[in-house]
């Protein structure tokens, strides 16, 4: 087996529980990584605040140089980094290699060129010129998921780096190593020593020393639960946090859509990488007049997606990330289904070795606000005079979709939607240019976007008086 070391100041360290990594297709273990201890994470902590002194000192024109070399570096060695985003994960390989890799590379194209045409503010006033600066916040935790490691490594770390701070990765235990097969390409590039680092392990070990360490800000992407604990552990040094949480994303049809177009897009958003994404659909409200034509064209082509190697380019459906996820999955179903809902397609584990579980389509009697994080789809029938009430009591507000010709109310809807995104008849455009996060219980502060680097900026504001101040005789003595 493979071994894999984290990498802290510009060293390949080992050290700590060695941690077996399982293909989830095969359930062969083929590599293993250390979990970081605290010392480790001190360490990792020292050279980041050192390297940093130097880095934010460094010009626009200087940081953007890096963040083109990162990208090229992610982009010469796709097929190597992909590979092994579907060994350990499980998704398809047509996913890591045509979207996600590639779309974590985009970002550091994107604030290379934000930097090189940023322009920070200089005004002149009665008394003088007023220059607002953009500074760093110093180190950054960069908690990543086990779905996206490399997309939201760039979702995050470009504009951590653009905005003159140092990172500190901790990947998910579950997914770890194309970050650290990353760090091994990163190490020929010349930034100063400690400025990127890679630390590895459990979140209630290793995760757990880097969120209570004195750095200035954690960047985090997870579920609900991991960020309680986050919070609590970083109480003794209390610090910024940005958080995606995913949630129960809605996905409205009505009557007068395109239904081809409607049932695709509900497809992808909901058994693309066996379910396990932030911006798919957990539960879909279907108007009453289509309800049942499209739930029987829906679910005929749920039966038809076809599950297996992820390495087979026509297998739509690989693997869920883990055994222990695969059984949690199949616990939450029949706790449903033990409530009034139906089970309309899968609900069942493929008997063959590896972690996978049939897509699924289950109709509720009454809308539930649920996420699985699974191939899992919830779908119930709606009347249109409901659906300003339905997105209103949703708890979470990530993404929601809306499916209808009726511009005006597509945009209506949109407008008085407490989401982060909103799709009008289309899924996933998502780009580097466009502010991405969540609201209510999905989160807060936001990635991509001109938006995304002010989350890791400190505007300063530097007054230089030329005449006289605004309060020079005052007191008229």
């Amino acid at each position: 087996m493979e071994e894999y070391r984290y990498y802290v100041g510009g060293e390949f360290r080992r050290g700590g529980e060695k941690i077996e990594v399982v293909n989830p297709a095969t359930e062969e273990a083929f590599a293993y990584l250390y979990e970081a201890d605290e010392e480790e994470v001190k360490r990792a902590v020292k050279v980041a605040k050192q390297s940093q002194t130097k880095w934010r000192k460094s010009s626009f024109k200087e940081r953007a140089a890096l963040l083109r070399e990162i990208a090229k570096v992610m982009l010469d060695n796709l097929p190597i980094l992909a590979g092994l985003e579907t060994k350990e994960i499980g998704k398809p390989h047509k996913e890591s290699l045509f979207v996600d890799v590639p779309l974590g590379a985009q970002c550091f194209n994107y604030y290379a060129s934000l930097l090189e045409a940023f322009e920070e503010k200089r005004l002149k006033t009665d008394t003088g010129i007023d220059f607002v600066r953009y500074e760093p916040y110093g180190v950054c935790g960069v908690f990543l998921p086990f779905n996206v490691p490399l997309m939201i490594f760039g979702f995050s770390c470009a504009a951590a780096l653009a905005a003159g701070n140092a990172v500190i990765i901790k990947p998910s235990e579950w997914a770890s190593l194309s970050l650290l097969e990353l760090a091994r390409y990163l190490d020929k590039l010349d930034f100063p020593s400690g400025l990127i680092n890679v630390v590895t392990g459990k979140g209630e070990k290793t995760g757990k020393f880097l969120a209570s360490s004195s750095i200035d800000l954690i960047s985090f992407t997870g579920s609900r639960e991991s960020l309680k604990r986050i919070v609590s552990y970083s109480a003794s040094f209390p610090k910024k946090i940005i958080c995606e949480l995913g949630g129960a994303n809605l996905t409205l049809i009505f009557s007068d859509v395109d239904k081809r177009s409607a049932i695709d897009n509900l497809l992808a958003s909901s058994f693309m990488k066996q379910g396990q994404m932030c911006i798919g659909t957990s539960v879909a409200l279907i108007e009453e007049d289509i309800y049942d034509e499209v739930i029987e064209e829906l679910v005929a082509k749920v039966k038809k997606i076809k599950i297996g190697d992820p390495f087979d380019p026509t297998v739509g459906m690989g693997a869920i990330v883990s055994k222990e996820h695969l059984k949690a999955v199949d616990r939450h179903i029949k706790e449903v289904l033990t409530k009034g809902a139906k089970l309309l397609c899968g609900g069942t584990f493929l008997n063959q070795k590896g972690y996978f579980y049939q897509p699924t389509v289950i109709e509720l009697k009454d809308v539930i606000y649920d996420e699985f994080f699974a191939p899992v789809l919830l779908v119930k029938k709606f009347k249109a005079t409901d659906a300003e009430k339905i997105i209103e009591k949703n708890p979470t507000g990530l993404v929601l979709q809306i499916w209808t010709q009726d511009t005006k109310r597509a945009y209506h809807l949109a407008e008085e939607a407490c989401c982060g995104t909103v799709w009008i008849n289309t899924f996933a455009q998502l780009s580097p240019q466009t502010p991405f996060g969540g609201m209510r219980l999905s989160g807060w502060g936001r990635n991509l976007g001109v938006e995304g680097f002010m989350e890791y900026s400190q505007p300063k504001h530097i007054g230089i008086g030329l005449f006289n101040s605004p309060v020079e005789g005052w007191f008229g003595i």
